[in-house]
């Protein structure tokens, strides 16, 4: 008879779910705008378009990488 430590563990799947939530990230741009002045004193919007990628849920944005690791390994 196997005892429960020889076991293989069955990963929880709302656990993975949530983690999957925690990390995942989509992409994500701005505009940022300045302005300026040209050689005959005329101001003109310069426009440069930032793009990055972000966590895609906001309750994932709350939680620190450190801590996200640590749900993970613990969890998974």
């Amino acid at each position: 008879m196997a005892t429960p430590n020889q076991m293989p563990k069955r990963p929880n799947k709302l656990r993975q779910q949530i983690v999957s939530n925690l990390i995942d990230t989509r992409p994500s741009s701005w505009t940022k705008k300045r302005i300026v002045k040209d050689k005959d004193g005329k101001e003109q919007v310069e426009s440069v378009k930032v793009t990055h990628s972000e966590l895609r849920h906001s309750f994932a944005q709350n939680m620190s990488e450190a801590n996200v690791e640590r749900l993970a390994e613990r969890w998974l």
